[in-house]
């Protein structure tokens, strides 16, 4: 049915309008013009008499006007209705947990919906605590009870917040800024006393009397006269004559205390204990409804205004903020780069077995001992328990094996030796830097005697006789043998372990320390906050990108099973803080150009060249130019099994209509299935971000861009095998699995790791000394 525009209004176009038809509205009759004073003068009495109900009315309602109810707790806060992603939850809910669904549904409109009493809203927030407790371990939830939990977990501390006792807070306040005071103090009376006139500065600031009255607080007034004379004197310091003393005066140990008096007696100030309820009760109100938006977006912006929020609650509450920051920090202030890594998978990776063989030639007990010996060493990995490193045990395990000869003047000994090696040298790391210590080698010797010879051999009874000599006097000395021999494998291993080790720790330092965090710094992609620990089975590294301005991560989902050896976790949100420090807002660019700036970026952080896949080009119209929006022009968001990529450009391209800017979200989901990752697109979606004139010609652009991005991003088949290059040795790992739920992409490795050692032609061990010192 067409529209017409009919009086300034939309009519649809049929032979009645308002009951009236439309030819009468065209011409008027005799019979309306005779009759027009008569309806006229009843009109102008309707007129009268309904303006004069009109002010009755409008005065009674007045008269009868309640003030309106103050909001109660969360009332105000959270959003008035359920937010869409926690307004339904995954289908195909069947028995306990279709029930399940149900009753947190219920919960949820209670909690968003209804003005319940402070009361009722606690019990309701307890209940939905419950909920998602009885639904952990079902992966079919896993999503869905992450993003309620957020929902709950804020929502707890904004009420615990709102009941903050605002005295105690402010009591707590003024305690730090008094002990900040007194350290201050502390240390600039420690600082003068190790001068020699330095006794007169301390007088002259009172600095015994202010540690007094802060100590014991004998009287506030007291305490405030010190505080605003010794304000006084630093403020008069200019007016000193001697330009030593000035100077002196000015010194970081004086600033400090300046520093910390001037804020003391700021919240000090009459009113300065006063919290304004109103305004904690706004920036809640702004917090949490940035905090949705952002859940729904991803968007710099609502990022930036909930930092904006906590900042200034901060400001406002200090130490009432506990459980406020908690519950921040578990949820968007997280750590959003995890990676976690077993032992087995370390010690496979730096296997290395070496057989080493030379001569010997000693002097033991007075004997010259020459022969040969074969050395067989293998280094593995142990991890250790640390909270704040990653510790770790290289280990060396190996055998000697000899044979040899030791002569005397009387006799020549033949015997066989198996020496155990076993090593350690203790290694961590902290992020920056791999710390050794000095390497632990202990052997246990184990000579066994094959033969002797002696210069009565040849004499028939005496040679048996001269033998056995030999053998009882080689066992006497074994003891003593032994231990030399264990000492002299140590002296030969142990410092070549702590050398070849140490040589390798300082290329990974200059490595990690001088090129890798540099190029990170340099990229504004080091990480703002670090952790690193292990445990005797698993090393755990947590990194959190987020600058000023923007939110992280919320916890993750934790998995690593016996047979993954390697869990890496992204969280949406390092992805997203990465890409805005590319400055693609507002740019216009090719996206052939687009992916060339996303390999350099790539190679400036890990040194070495890569090559991306790139969308074909069309021969005669050339490449797509994305006009990128002034802000968020590049965003991911991971949920249910699916990475979503939002992009909010328009796109240019010779011989098209210039298509204005869209926000297009590309589908994308991992499936591994073998030997083979499976990367599948889902329908694009595209929607103007300014509403067209006309319907049609967005459905028109909406087809343009669907096409150009199912051709940018087709289904593709991948090889789940990743070959890697360490040293002297080539690495395939196998992606086992690959995760996209609740922010986070969950990529593991499986125990099938294959290494191929690169032979390489090895310098032969040095020659043996021709002469030997004897022991």
């Amino acid at each position: 049915m067409s529209r017409v525009l009919v009086n300034g209004g939309d009519r649809y176009s049929n032979p009645f309008v308002d009951g009236v038809r439309s030819d009468m509205l065209l011409k008027e009759s005799n019979r309306t013009r005779k009759n027009q004073k008569y309806f006229g003068v009843l009109g102008l009495a309707v007129l009268g008499l309904a303006s004069l109900a009109m002010v009755v009315t409008t005065t009674m309602a007045v008269e009868d006007k309640k003030p309106e109810k103050a909001d109660v707790g969360l009332q105000g806060i959270l959003p008035p209705e359920v937010p869409e992603d926690l307004s339904e939850a995954p289908e195909g809910l069947e028995g306990k947990w279709a029930t399940w669904d149900q009753q947190v549904g219920d919960l949820l409109a209670k909690l968003y919906e209804s003005d319940q009493t402070l009361e009722q809203q606690k019990q309701t927030l307890k209940a939905l605590q419950t909920k998602i407790k009885d639904a952990q371990g079902q992966a079919v939830l896993a999503d869905y009870t992450g993003r309620l939990q957020r929902r709950v977990e804020i929502a707890d501390a904004v009420l615990k917040t709102l009941e903050v006792d605002v005295a105690a807070v402010k009591a707590a306040q003024l305690k730090s800024q008094q002990n900040k005071v007194a350290k201050a103090a502390a240390a600039l009376k420690k600082y003068l006393d190790s001068m020699d006139n330095g006794n007169s500065w301390v007088d002259y600031l009172q600095l015994n009397d202010l540690q007094k009255e802060l100590k014991n607080s004998y009287s506030e007034v007291e305490l405030m006269d010190l505080l605003k004379s010794l304000k006084k004197k630093f403020e008069e310091r200019g007016a000193l004559t001697d330009a030593e003393q000035r100077k002196f005066f000015n010194r970081p140990q004086f600033q400090n205390l300046e520093k910390t008096v001037r804020a003391l007696l700021a919240d000090s100030k009459p009113g300065a204990t006063k919290i304004d309820a109103g305004k904690v009760r706004t920036q809640l109100t702004t917090l949490v409804s940035n905090l949705e938006e952002y859940e729904a977006t991803q968007s710099n912006k609502n990022a930036f205004e909930a930092r904006k929020a906590y900042a200034l609650l901060r400001q406002e509450l200090a130490g009432g903020l506990e459980p406020l920051t908690t519950a921040l920090r578990n949820n968007y202030f997280n750590y959003n780069l995890r990676v976690m890594v077993a032992e087995d998978f370390i010690n496979r990776l730096i296997h290395d077995s070496t057989c080493e063989t030379g001569p010997v030639v000693d002097c033991i007990l007075g004997a010259y001992v020459t022969g040969n010996q074969a050395t067989t060493t293998e280094v593995g990995v142990d991890f250790k328990p640390s909270d704040s490193t990653l510790r770790f045990d290289l280990t060396l395990n190996g055998v000697t094996n000899s044979e040899t000869s030791g002569t005397t003047s009387q006799a020549t000994i033949y015997t066989s030796g198996h020496h155990q090696i076993w090593g350690t040298k203790e290694i961590n790391f902290d992020g920056d830097l791999f710390v050794t210590q000095p390497a632990w080698v202990e052997v246990a010797a184990n000579n066994t005697t094959v033969g002797a010879s002696t210069k009565l051999d040849g004499i028939p009874l005496l040679a048996g006789i001269g033998r056995n000599m030999a053998y009882r006097r080689t066992a006497e000395l074994k003891g003593e043998a032994e231990a030399i021999a264990a000492q002299r494998v140590r002296d030969r291993v142990r410092p070549r372990f702590d050398e070849e080790v140490d040589e390798r720790i300082d290329r990974a330092n200059e490595e990690v320390g001088g090129k890798l965090n540099k190029r990170l710094q340099d990229n504004g992609l080091f990480p703002t906050a670090r952790s690193f620990a292990s445990t005797d089975t698993h090393l755990y590294i947590r990194t959190r990108l987020m600058d000023t301005g923007e939110l992280a991560a919320n916890s993750p989902p934790l998995t690593i099973t016996p047979d993954e050896s390697v869990v890496v976790q992204l969280h949406e949100s390092v992805m997203n803080n990465s890409l805005s420090r590319m400055n693609l807002e507002g740019r216009k660019i090719t996206d052939q150009d687009l992916i060339t700036e996303f390999e350099k970026s790539i190679e400036d952080v890990l040194g070495r060249k890569v090559k991306l896949e790139r969308p074909p080009v069309d021969p005669d119209k050339g490449p797509n130019i994305l006009a990128f929006d002034d802000h968020d022009p590049i965003r991911v968001q991971i949920t249910d099994n699916t990475l979503n990529l939002i992009l909010r450009c328009g796109f240019e391209q010779q011989g098209e209509t210039a298509v204005p800017t869209q926000i297009i979200t590309v589908p994308l989901q991992f499936k591994v299935d073998g030997d083979k990752i499976y990367i599948t697109r889902g329908d694009v979606k595209s929607s103007a971000v300014v509403r067209p004139e006309r319907i049609a010609s967005q459905i028109a652009r909406a087809g343009v861009v669907r096409s150009k991005m199912e051709k940018a991003f087709p289904d593709r088949v991948e090889d789940s095998q990743v070959k890697a290059k360490l040293e002297n040795r080539t690495v395939y790992l196998d992606i086992t699995g690959i995760k996209a739920n609740d922010g986070w992409l969950t990529i593991t490795v499986g125990n099938d790791l294959t290494v191929e050692k690169n032979e390489s032609k090895l310098p032969l061990p040095p020659e043996p000394a021709e002469t030997a010192s004897v022991k």
